[in-house]
């Protein structure tokens, strides 16, 4: 089904808008799956997302930086209040950067996810500000441009595959659920999108050791093309010795997120 709006895009807001609902009723049922209860959206635009949300029983905060759409979508809260909908929607008239996810976490009982179609240009700073919380909700589930997807969950050796794709596959289980054509979206963007889901690792990793990986992989995928023995040169020289099944002729690529785990602890 397909929906027309009248708002017109804001460019220095990178939005983009979805006219056809299949990918929102993929999503609401992948939040279903987890028993996903209390959903933050980020990012709502006209609501074509957040309407399946409510429709399918889920209590939604939808944080809008948008102050035009914000007011439409605090209109549409409204109308499911008077019409008893299955589901509730309260809007936040705020940059998703600076809402104090945390408090939201806290303050909503039950089973909760994070979900949202994303700005390109602001990707990666929303999933550095989302990551934090993965240990309290169930999942993140994101729409965002289909290279980014695929940098996240991207295996070791390929071109995709770089210090992002490290730094989430050690927070989290990645992975790309479904791809979203261009042409799902209006404007039409340049590139196609993703569904990618963000769900709780099994094991942890200790904040240090984290802290550690990012300092590694920072610089040795600054020099992707090297040998492990001159990217990691300012390491070496501190006179540590790596596990013996890392061998320094390699290049970065191929070192899997777990062997930066193994490297990481020798400088610790």
């Amino acid at each position: 089904m397909k929906v027309a709006y009248p708002h017109r895009q804001k460019k220095s807001l990178s939005q983009v808008f979805l006219h056809t609902d299949w990918p929102c009723v993929k999503l609401c049922n992948l939040l279903l799956q987890q028993g996903v209860q209390q959903v933050l959206e980020i990012g709502p635009g006209k609501g074509i997302l957040t309407r399946k949300l409510v429709e399918a029983g889920l209590t939604v905060t939808a944080v809008e930086k948008d102050d035009q759409l914000a007011e439409y979508m605090t209109s549409v809260a409204s109308r499911y209040r008077e019409s008893n909908a299955a589901g509730s929607l309260t809007v936040v008239n705020e940059d998703i950067l600076q809402f104090d996810l945390s408090a939201w976490v806290k303050q909503h009982p039950g089973k909760k996810a994070i979900c949202g179609n994303i700005p390109y240009n602001i990707s990666s700073p929303i999933l550095l500000h989302t990551l934090p919380e993965l240990s309290s909700v169930e999942g993140l589930f994101f729409l965002v441009q289909l290279e980014f997807a695929q940098r996240l969950c991207s295996p070791v050796n390929e071109k995709s595959y770089g210090s992002l794709s490290v730094y989430t596959q050690l927070r989290a289980k990645a992975k790309v659920e479904y791809k979203v054509e261009r042409t799902c979206f209006y404007p039409v963007p340049k590139v196609d999108s993703a569904v990618v889901s963000l769900l709780p690792p099994t094991t942890p990793q200790e904040p240090a050791i984290l802290g550690k990986v990012e300092q590694l992989t920072r610089q040795v995928f600054h020099q992707r093309r090297k040998k492990l023995s001159n990217s990691l040169g300012s390491f070496l020289h501190m006179g540590k010795t790596l596990p013996s099944d890392i061998d320094l002729s390699r290049r970065c690529d191929t070192l899997s997120p777990q062997e930066f785990i193994e490297i990481a602890k020798v400088f610790l």
